[in-house]
């Protein structure tokens, strides 16, 4: 007979290692959603990317790269928010098999086109974490996640505060309304 596993009942839920979303280890051996089926989100950063080497200096030399890559690997892009640090990429793969050529070649590649060189002594590559990855359901999901695209080029572009400058939301939505 087989014994029975222990419970937690002594520990709080946040305090559980494996509790969900409290991964610390181990989050990074967990991959990020992807499908064909829907749109995804895709959002690349790096704190590297300010002053001389910052991303908006760039804009058309990544632009271009991202669209030939996509043409390459079979990936539909639907829209591109360039904000200094960081990317924000609607796309849909045609295939399953098309991501790791195509992410891998776009990383490398914008590192590639801003020039960053990696140091001998530092581990640090240019991008801050993995490619940050977001299934977007067609209808309302996907007009939220324009809207949200839509307000981060106004605020790349200079025209709206960065939200952590804004106290109420009634101060941009006229704004992103306009624009939308």
């Amino acid at each position: 007979m087989s014994r029975k596993q222990p419970t937690f009942h002594g520990f709080p839920k946040e305090q559980r290692a494996f509790s969900p979303g409290r991964r610390t280890t181990r989050q990074s051996r967990q991959c990020r959603p992807r499908g064909t089926k829907e749109a995804m989100h895709l959002v690349l950063r790096s704190d590297l990317a300010r002053g001389p080497k910052s991303l908006l200096k760039y804009d058309s030399a990544v632009r271009n790269m991202i669209g030939k890559l996509a043409k390459r690997h079979g990936v539909r892009i639907y829209r591109i928010v360039n904000a200094g640090n960081h990317l924000h990429i609607t796309l849909k793969l045609s295939k399953q098999f098309t991501w790791k050529g195509f992410i891998s070649g776009l990383t490398g590649g914008i590192a590639r086109v801003v020039q960053h060189k990696r140091d001998a002594n530092k581990k640090r590559g240019f991008w801050n974490v993995r490619p940050f990855t977001r299934l977007i359901a067609w209808g309302r999901d996907f007009n939220i996640a324009k809207d949200y695209l839509t307000l981060n080029q106004l605020e790349a572009d200079g025209v709206v505060p960065p939200r952590s400058q804004m106290l109420r939301p009634e101060r941009w939505r006229c704004v992103v309304l306009a624009f939308s």
